[in-house]
Order: C-alpha cells, then sequence, then structure tokens
C-alpha cells in the first residue's frame, strides 16, 4: 500500500512537471483563449481558492481534535493563518480593485505576494525539517495570536512605508531584476526542501510525508512559471496562480490526514485487536490467584476477575468501562517518601513489568494497600493496544513497614523527612542529574533561635520548630518539593526542576516571608529572622554532602552580610577558609595573650564625675593587628569560644579594678557584658564568685550586663538575677528599648541600672519621637528608682537634654573613645569631666 502511494505522488509530480512545461512552451498557443481582461477576475478568483484552502488549513490547526495537537500541525496551522491574510491583502491591494486604505497601485501587491511566498516557504522549510511532537493546546493562542502580529507588522511596513521598499514591478515595462531574483531564491529553497524530504521519507518511509512532498513540489513548480512569465496578464502568470492553489490542497489532504484519518482508524483497529484477544485472556486470567484487570491502550477497564471483586468490594459490572483513575477506587500513589525502603516506581523496558505501590479504600470504607504490576501488549505493529494490571493485598505488608520506615527516615518532632532520608534523595538526584534537569539546594537556618531555648526552654522551642515544620510543608508539598529537617533548627528544601535561577530567588524570597510572621506558643510571641543559602547542581558537585555544604556556606555567608538569602559562589569557600583559620587562631589567643581590654568612660552629668567604666574586648592579632569585637564575637558564638573568652573578660576585669583601686585610681565600678550563652550557663553564679576571689575584689564594684532578649522566660531570668544579687554583684540591663521584654515585668527583675540603647540618643535632636521614647525610659527609671545610663552620646546637645530629662549618667564619644587600661588613668586625672568636654 505505501509503495502505491509513493509511486502514485512522483506520478502526480512528474504530470506536474510535464503539465508545467507544456503550458510553457505552448504559452502562445494557450494566450490566444486567455483574454488579458479577465485577469483581474481569475486573479480574484485563484487568489479567493488559496485564501479559503489557507484558512481551511489553519482551522484544521486550530480546531480539529485539539488532544492530538503536534507541533507540525500547529505551525503549520498558524503559518497558514498568517499567509491567508497576506493573500486576502495581496487581492485588495492588486491593481485594478477597488480604493482600499490606499490607492492601489503595481507595488503593494508584488510587495504581498513576495512577503508571503517566502513565509511560507521559509516557514514550511522550518517546519518540515524539525522532528514533530506532540505540544499543549494551551499554546495555539500564543502561536496564533503571534501568527497576527506578523501579519499587522508587515501590512503596516508595505502600506505606508512604501517609499523605503524596493521597486519590484514598473508598470508598462514588467518585473525588475530584484524581482525575479526573489523568485529564484524561492525556487530554491522549495526545491531544497523538496529533496531533503525526499530524504527524510527514505529514511522513515512514513507515508504521511508524501502528500506533503507533492504539496511542497508543486510550490516549487509554481515558483519556476513566476520566473518565466514576463506580463501578468501572461497565461504563464495564470498557471503560477492554479500550481499555487494545488499545493495549498495538497498541504491540506496531508494535515488533515495526519489529525482525522490516521487517529480514527488506529483507535478502529485497536478495538478490532482488543475485542480478538479478549476470548484468549478470559480463560488465562479468570484462574490467576491475583486480582487481573485489562483495560484498553487508554486505560478503561475491559474487564476484571473475581479476586479484583474480592479486593475491591465492587462487582464487575460497577468497575467496567471505568477509567483506572477513576475517583471510584479512591487511589493514590503511595510517597516513596513514606516507604523509601520499599523504592520508587520502577522504569523499565516497555516489554517488562511496570510495579507501583498504592493506597486504596474498599467500598465500605476500608483502607487497604495494593501492589499493582502492568504489563502493556502489542498488536503486530508494535503498537500497544492493551494493557493488564495485576493486583495484590498487601496491607499487612505496608503497615508494618510504615512504622519501620517513620522511625527510620522521619524526624520524630517535626514530622518532616530526617536528614538521611534527605542525603539518599540528594544521591538520587545527582545520580539522575544532566544539563536539561538541574537540581537546587535551599538550606535555611532560623536565626537568633537558639535565643528561644536559652531563655524560653527546649519545650517552646519545640513548639515553635513545629510551626515553622508545618508551614514549609505546607508551601513545599503542593508544589511536589522535598522540605526535611536536617539539624536543630536548619531545614533544607529539594528543588528538582528549577527553570532558572529567578524562580530559585522567588521561591527563597517566598520563604523568608513565610518563615518572618510571628510565632505564638505558651503565651510568648517569637519572629524569627530565617537565612537561606543556595547551592545549585553542576557538573562539579560530586555527591550530596557537597550540595549540602555549599548551601550551609551561602547561608553563613548570607548571615553575615545581613541578607535574607544568598546564592553558593567558590569566594565562599574562601571565605569559610578564612573564618577557620580565624577561629583556630582565635583558639590560642586567651592562651598567648592577645586578647585585652579597652575601657568606655560613664559619668555622672549632675557632677560631671567618673563614676565607672566599660569593660570591651579587643583582639590584637599578632599579624592581622588589632580586630574589632564584631568581627570575631560573632565567630566566638558560633564556635562556642564565647565561654572561655566570657570567663577570661570577667576575671581579667575583676584584675583591672582590683589593680586600679590599689593605686589609688577612683572608680565605682567595672561593666562587663554578658553573653546569652554565659547567662543561661548553670555554673555562672560559681564562675563570677571565683574571678571576685581571685582578683580578692569586693562583688560591689563589678556590674554585670545583660540584654532585654535575656529576660524573655521571666522566671528563669529572676533566678538566675536573684543568684548573682546574692554575691552582691550589679546588674544592669544593656540596649534597653530594643529589645522583647515587657514593661510590666521589668520591676519584678533585681537590676539596679538600666541603659538606654544608642539608637535612641543618636537621632535625638532630629526625631521628636525618639525624644519621646527616651524621657518615657527616664521617667519609668525614676520611678522604679532604677540608675540611668545612656550609651553613645556623642553631642552636647544630646548630652544637655538628657541633663533637662534628670538622667542619671552618660557614656560615649563625647567624653572619650573606649581607652586601653593606661590610657584611662592619663584621661581621667581630673575627675571633673562633663565640665571640661562641653566648655
Amino acid at each position: 500500500m505505501d509503495r502505491k502511494k509513493e509511486i502514485k505522488t512522483y506520478i502526480i509530480l512528474a504530470a506536474g512537471l510535464m503539465a508545467l512545461g507544456l503550458t510553457h512552451y505552448f504559452s502562445a498557443f494557450f494566450s490566444q483563449f486567455y483574454n488579458p481582461k479577465n485577469h483581474l477576475s481569475l486573479h480574484i478568483l485563484m487568489e479567493l481558492i488559496s485564501v479559503s484552502v489557507a484558512f481551511a488549513i489553519a482551522l484544521q490547526g486550530w480546531m480539529i481534535f485539539t488532544h492530538t495537537l503536534s507541533r507540525h500541525r500547529l505551525f503549520i496551522g498558524a503559518l497558514f493563518f498568517c499567509i491567508a491574510f497576506l493573500d486576502i491583502l495581496h487581492v485588495l491591494s492588486f491593481n485594478g480593485m477597488p480604493f482600499f486604505i490606499v490607492e492601489n497601485s503595481v507595488l503593494r501587491p508584488t510587495w504581498f505576494w513576495i512577503v508571503s511566498r517566502f513565509i511560507l516557504s521559509i516557514g514550511l522549510f522550518m517546519i518540515l525539517t524539525q522532528k514533530d511532537r506532540a505540544i499543549a493546546p494551551k499554546y495555539r493562542s500564543y502561536i496564533f495570536l503571534l501568527s497576527f502580529v506578523c501579519v499587522i507588522i508587515i501590512a503596516s511596513i508595505i502600506y505606508f512605508l512604501p517609499r523605503s521598499l524596493p521597486v519590484l514591478v514598473v508598470e508598462g515595462v514588467g518585473v525588475t531584476p530584484l524581482k525575479r531574483a526573489l523568485e529564484y531564491i524561492l525556487s530554491f529553497i522549495f526545491f531544497s526542501l523538496m529533496i531533503v524530504m525526499v530524504y527524510q521519507y527514505r529514511k522513515s518511509k512514513n507515508p504521511a510525508q508524501l502528500v506533503l512532498i507533492a504539496a511542497v513540489g508543486f510550490c516549487f513548480f509554481s515558483e519556476i512559471i513566476f520566473t518565466l512569465y514576463k506580463s501578468v496578464h501572461d497565461f504563464d502568470n495564470f498557471m503560477g496562480h492554479i500550481y499555487k492553489v494545488i499545493s495549498y490542497y495538497f498541504l491540506m489532504q496531508g494535515l488533515y490526514a495526519s489529525t482525522i484519518e490516521e487517529p480514527f482508524f488506529k483507535q478502529r483497529e485497536a478495538q478490532l485487536a482488543l475485542k480478538k484477544s479478549e476470548g484468549r485472556l478470559h480463560t488465562i486470567v479468570s484462574t490467576v490467584p491475583s486480582g487481573i484487570i485489562i483495560t484498553d491502550s487508554n486505560g478503561f477497564i475491559q474487564y476484571v476477575n473475581k479476586k479484583v471483586e474480592r479486593i475491591s468490594g465492587y462487582t464487575s459490572d460497577e468497575l467496567l468501562n471505568k477509567h483506572m483513575n477513576d475517583p471510584l477506587w479512591h487511589k493514590h500513589p503511595i510517597d516513596v517518601r513514606a516507604f523509601p525502603s520499599l523504592g520508587s516506581q520502577n522504569q523499565r523496558d516497555l516489554s517488562e513489568t511496570n510495579e507501583s505501590l498504592y493506597m486504596s479504600t474498599k467500598k465500605g470504607g476500608e483502607k487497604v494497600f495494593l501492589s499493582v504490576n502492568s504489563t502493556d501488549m502489542f498488536d503486530e505493529k508494535g503498537e500497544r493496544n492493551s494493557i493488564i494490571f495485576s493486583l495484590s493485598d498487601i496491607t499487612e505488608l505496608m503497615n508494618a513497614q510504615e512504622k519501620l520506615n517513620y522511625l527510620a527516615y522521619y524526624d520524630e518532632l517535626t514530622g518532616l523527612p530526617n536528614r538521611y532520608y534527605f542525603k539518599e534523595q540528594l544521591e538520587k538526584v545527582l545520580i539522575d542529574n544532566s544539563p536539561a534537569h538541574r537540581a537546587a539546594l535551599l538550606f535555611i537556618n532560623l536565626n537568633r533561635f537558639r535565643t528561644v531555648n536559652e531563655s524560653l526552654g527546649t519545650d517552646t522551642g519545640d513548639v515553635f520548630l513545629a510551626v515553622i515544620a508545618k508551614r514549609l510543608k505546607g508551601y513545599c508539598e503542593p508544589r511536589k518539593r522535598l522540605v526535611s529537617r536536617v539539624g536543630g533548627d536548619e531545614f533544607a528544601i529539594l528543588i528538582t526542576d528549577p527553570k532558572d535561577s529567578s524562580l530559585i530567588e522567588d521561591m527563597a524570597k517566598t520563604i523568608h516571608l513565610l518563615l518572618q510572621s510571628p510565632l505564638k506558643a505558651k503565651g510568648f510571641t517569637f519572629h524569627i529572622d530565617p537565612v537561606i543559602g543556595i547551592s545549585i547542581v553542576n557538573e562539579e558537585i560530586e555527591n550530596g554532602e557537597q550540595l549540602l555544604k555549599n548551601a550551609r556556606i551561602a547561608m553563613h555567608e548570607a548571615q553575615k552580610n545581613n541578607l535574607p538569602y544568598m546564592f553558593y559562589s567558590h569566594d565562599s569557600d574562601k571565605k569559610l577558609y578564612e573564618e577557620i583559620v580565624l577561629e583556630n587562631d582565635l583558639r590560642k589567643a586567651v592562651e598567648r595573650n592577645e586578647l585585652l581590654l579597652y575601657y568606655q568612660p560613664q559619668i555622672n552629668l549632675d557632677t560631671g564625675k567618673l563614676i565607672g567604666v566599660e569593660a570591651l574586648i579587643r583582639w590584637q592579632h599578632p599579624v592581622r593587628g588589632m580586630i574589632p569585637p564584631n568581627k570575631f564575637i560573632p565567630l566566638a558564638e558560633e564556635s562556642g569560644l564565647i565561654v572561655q573568652i566570657g570567663k577570661w573578660v570577667i576575671e581579667e576585669a575583676c584584675r583591672q579594678m582590683k589593680d586600679w583601686l590599689a593605686s589609688g585610681f577612683s572608680c565605682s565600678r567595672i561593666s562587663v557584658n554578658l553573653s546569652r550563652r554565659q547567662f543561661f550557663q548553670d555554673d555562672l553564679v560559681e564562675l563570677v564568685a571565683e574571678a571576685l576571689k581571685k582578683a580578692d575584689l569586693e562583688p560591689h564594684f563589678l556590674e554585670l550586663e545583660i540584654t532585654e532578649s535575656m529576660t524573655m522566660d521571666v522566671e528563669r531570668a529572676i533566678t538566675m538575677l536573684q543568684d548573682l544579687k546574692t554575691l552582691g554583684v550589679r546588674i544592669a540591663i544593656d540596649d534597653f528599648g530594643t529589645g522583647y521584654s515587657s514593661f510590666s515585668n521589668l520591676h519584678l527583675l533585681p537590676v539596679d541600672q538600666l541603659k538606654i540603647d544608642q539608637s535612641f540618643i543618636r537621632n535625638l535632636s532630629k526625631d521628636k519621637t525618639n525624644e519621646a521614647i527616651v524621657g518615657t525610659i527616664i521617667s519609668l527609671a525614676h520611678h522604679l528608682q532604677l540608675e540611668l545610663i545612656a550609651e553613645g552620646v556623642e553631642t552636647t546637645e544630646q548630652a544637655e537634654f538628657l541633663s533637662r530629662n534628670q538622667c542619671y549618667g552618660i557614656q560615649g564619644y563625647l567624653i572619650s573613645k573606649p581607652l586601653p587600661a593606661t590610657g584611662v588613668v592619663d584621661f581621667f586625672q581630673d575627675e571633673v569631666l562633663y565640665s571640661r568636654v562641653t566648655s
């Protein structure tokens, strides 16, 4: 049959070529019967037929059997949608037609003709030389809209910018060399396409290509004729239009065959084959102990055995002609994350069995787990015509497996997959990864979450973690993203199908906002500031651990730069190396006596006299020089070295205060800042007592500063502060006004002093709101009979405002920058300081 179609096609092409030669050779003879006066009417007739066929092709591409839409069909339809409009404009602008938009001439219709033919030739070449494949119907509107926009642009140029276009036809003379050259180029394109399609047919033997070869061949014949005629009224010109209509017809016929006839015949053949096999299969499957379901190639049930009726609870009459995905089954694929040891669905050759696991509900509501094996059945042409499903009830096995897998692969607190399972999935992604299938990992750390555990207790922290996990799960599950808890306050999200980095970035922004919403538990409201590190799979990633490491490095960089998220880069590794080196140096800094204390004075605003100093740590690195605390304190906090360093600071401050007192230097107290980790140490009281004893310093000379955030767990904070007060040391709340403590609980805390945060002092003269806040804090301190010191005072205006409002003391650059121990005594030889700095 295919050989006959091939011979028929070549005969049609040969006949067309022979007719072309004969009509051209005897054109003088045919011209006797062709009246040039009727040329306009005949031209309109031919073009109307062309337009009708073009629109028919376009409609086939748009309307018929959208579920079988392919790239060839869609693009050819859109191409002829454009061609149809251009042919209409060619007719309407033809010389002799009534006025349309502008006065008609030979220039515009010729250009519409040339542009239309070039779009057709190039479009067909690009479409038919590419492999055809299915395409989603949603793209129809976009492609056809693009085609129409092209028409608008072309029409606008030809109608309104004619002077910018070269002349193709001179009225009364004939076509120009440019016009003839363009026709030769068109002929060459169509001829080349015909040769390519013949070559493709020789390889594929697809009979549907024969009609398209004929169509392209007649397009080529048409262009050959248009290189031969001398006048638009020649008989050759008329024959060129006839060949054009014939080529359009063959294109429409080819599209019709592939979109209507072919699907219809395939479906009918599948049905016939299915009926023949039903009798044979019925005897076999009725005796098999497993449940057997036979469907057609589209998944509609044609047969079930008795075992299926027992497994599902439905009769065969209730199941026949239902689809395998019918809601009647209540069938859901088992999430491989819930049963990772069972593995995911095996992907095998079509000739092998494909196994899947499902959870279904029997008639009556009983839950049942099914192991479903599917095997495709093929006809003699190798095309699938039916599917056999074998069902096994594995409910007991799955119930036992579910308990084991949950313990092995899931986090008990949050219910999320744990680190072990997450890394398994990472390895699978890396094995399956290809340049066209990238993957990305988001590593999420909860900033300051340690504060929750240290100040409110781990029970409250666990409640917050469960809430955060629920938010992440609610966001990720609908998008089929794997989210896991990989550490205490660390989560990770695996993205296996990122289209580009902007999609990942948008997801990071969304998650950051999602986690920033306030958390409420046990009467506390807490704000989490998440930081996200992003790592994208590339050729350099060797394993899942490296991908996690890169994302964690990016998270640390974002944390240090105060950014919500950051992508991993090679520079991050360099910074990490520097941090590791710095951390190693910091571990040895205490032993090498590289740490030292500077002291910032605090003065009484009324008397101008020194009332105390605040001890501030510095690091004199032997190579890097003086390193400020904001560079190494966060590193000490993260590494746990802050405990050792904090102990040294307390001991050194006590020793220095004792030395000053012994030398006769008058100073009422020395203040030391406690880190959060220090404050919640179980042995803090013993550590402070030991430092005082070692320095032989009376306790009232030592003042310990804590931050507001450390007092969120009021009961725990009160207990710790009372134990410290028992020693006789002073207690101050630093950075007051910026934390989370409630004023209603302040009177319960055994503290001696409040320190107004410098952020309120900085803009006192510029912002009335800050003045009101500072005034309120001063008033509060007076009512609670607490001493008050303002930090960060740098101008006389700030000092005068604080003095007017009866603030007790100040510290800041207006008095002095932090000074080394030897510089403090020299600077404070004059006891009255405030009058000196303001005079």
